[in-house]
């Protein structure tokens, strides 16, 4: 069979080509009266007299017809796409590398409106030009690809807080802005053991640590470096806001103020969805976390 796997593009003698030879060989794969069909359409579209080519194809297997480069700007690029797809009925491992050289090459990676026409050629053409097994691979590949690309996007996205605070910010400071001063050495005890323990990375300088707790907004090059694991980090985070209450409330904007005063061990960002749904069992830690922070 003259499946044409490698040639992405598409060709209409190349489709032409492979649908007659499903009429005249009759594959299990393709239903025969489908075939007549989709052969019937093909020939409304490129032939001169539809019917004469068909009556004669069992007896002139390939006849001639001009060949068409079809592109996203044809009319009926829809059309031929779907035909094409219905080859990969044969090598269904072959569709996503299909799939992916035309959102690279026909949509100019464009995820959002290659995301629509692949939905639209599955509601169109399912059943009608190909099967259930490259309808579900097609469906397979958006779910993968797209809406774990969606994800990645929304988790990636850091969105404007609702509060005011920029900081864990000390409700003791609040009341009192000689707190810190006031309590110094607690203070610098806190900072070492947290890196003695390997919670926050070893060359961070205290007055960066102590700008975590004050009001004013940290450059982004001065936030701490977490070097614990995540679910540590919302150990720590929901220790002084929640449990102990030592930080002021910061409601739903809890993690958007944890990602402004930290940053991930490898030098980027942390998501919202990281700190929030972060996962661990070293209860151990967390007690060790607490019993650091309880002097704060």
């Amino acid at each position: 069979m003259n499946t044409y796997f490698e040639h992405h593009d598409i060709h209409t003698n190349h489709i032409f080509d492979f649908e007659t030879e499903c009429f005249v060989r009759d594959p299990l794969e393709f239903n025969k009266k489908q075939t007549r069909k989709i052969l019937s359409k093909i020939l409304k579209k490129l032939a001169p007299s539809p019917e004469t080519y068909i009556k004669t194809l069992r007896e002139n297997p390939c006849p001639l017809l001009q060949n068409y480069l079809i592109t996203k700007k044809s009319s009926d690029f829809d059309f031929w796409f779907a035909l094409k797809l219905r080859q990969y009925q044969m090598e269904l491992k072959q569709i996503p590398i299909f799939l992916n050289y035309h959102l690279k090459n026909s949509f100019n990676n464009d995820n959002k409106a290659f995301g629509e026409f692949l939905k639209l050629i599955i509601l169109q053409y399912k059943k009608v030009f190909f099967n259930k097994r490259v309808s579900k691979k097609v469906k397979d590949y958006y779910k993968l690809f797209f809406l774990t690309l969606e994800n990645k996007r929304s988790m990636t996205k850091v969105r404007k807080p609702l509060t005011s605070y920029d900081t864990l910010a000390l409700v003791a400071i609040q009341n009192n802005p000689l707190y810190i001063k006031n309590r110094i050495v607690y203070f610098m005890d806190i900072w070492l053991a947290l890196k003695k323990e390997n919670f926050i990375d070893n060359h961070t300088s205290f007055e960066n640590f102590k700008a975590i707790f004050k009001e004013h907004p940290i450059d982004p090059k001065n936030r701490i470096k977490w070097t614990g694991t995540n679910k540590e980090l919302q150990w720590f985070i929901k220790y002084l806001a929640y449990e102990s209450k030592k930080a002021v409330d910061l409601d739903k904007d809890i993690w958007v103020i944890t990602i402004k005063c930290f940053i991930r061990n490898c030098g980027k960002e942390f998501t919202e969805s990281q700190l929030r749904n972060a996962s661990g069992k070293r209860l151990d830690r967390k007690e060790l976390i607490e019993a650091i922070l309880r002097d704060l």
